[in-house]
């Protein structure tokens, strides 16, 4: 049986180098989704592809923006992947664009923005919740009757310092990472007990290679190593 992460916003930085994390550490068939299907047939694709010959890898057009289109995603990932194969799904989608006052931003953007991280997040776990507590109950199951299982039903999202520490310049990225942080918490507090990890991956500032610890490398590997542990709300990540 294959163990599947389903990565919402592959690309260079954080998403790619969570995948490669993922690969080193049990997972065995990759779905990487965006926007820029070229990207992930010529560069996301490859990478992973040079690193792990023997990993699975699908790729899939995915714009969350598109809400009316989810659905069909979600069918297409149903396609690519059994149902009891998915062990993590991880959400990585945001839209960084700054403003020169905090009034800068239009409504239609902001609308943009929240339908990316917060919408498409709400249909994405309601159809995928499900699906890990079932895996999640085998993976117990499996346990019990000594037949040992390394699964770890995961919802995982990136997030950020703005929901605590605002940037007026980023007024839209700051209100709907706030959101989705209280939507992600209802959604753990709602989960209780049903052995899925749902959790928040707090990234607290700009990530760039050159950065001690907020480079997209430690990213993923702390990522990764927070579901490993399989506990806890959100891992803190900043520059020491």
């Amino acid at each position: 049986m294959a163990r599947t992460l389903i990565l919402f916003g592959a690309g260079p930085g954080i998403g790619n180098n969570v995948a490669l994390a993922f690969a080193a550490s049990g997972i065995t068939h990759i779905i990487l989704l965006s926007r820029n299907t070229q990207r992930l047939e010529t560069s996301d694709a490859p990478l992973l592809r040079t690193s792990y010959p023997s990993l699975k890898i699908s790729t899939l057009h995915c714009d969350l923006a598109d809400l009316a289109a989810l659905p069909s995603v979600l069918e297409s990932l149903s396609r690519l992947t059994s149902a009891a194969d998915v062990e993590v799904v991880f959400f990585n989608a945001a839209r960084i664009k700054p403003t020169q006052d905090v009034f800068g931003v239009s409504v239609e953007e902001m609308e943009e923005d929240f339908k990316t991280t917060n919408l498409a997040l709400f249909l994405v776990a309601r159809h995928y919740l499900p699906v890990l507590t079932d895996n999640a109950v085998a993976a117990a199951a499996a346990k019990e009757k000594g037949e040992g299982s390394e699964r770890r039903p995961a919802l995982l999202v990136t997030n950020s310092a703005l929901p605590w520490d605002p940037v007026p310049q980023l007024l839209s990225l700051s209100l709907v990472k706030a959101a989705q942080k209280n939507m992600v918490e209802s959604f753990a507090r709602a989960w209780e007990g049903k052995g899925v990890h749902i959790g928040l991956v707090f990234v607290e500032g700009t990530v760039a290679p050159e950065n001690k610890v907020l480079n997209p490398k430690t990213i993923a590997e702390r990522t990764v190593a927070f579901w490993k542990e399989g506990k806890g709300l959100g891992i803190n990540i900043k520059e020491e």
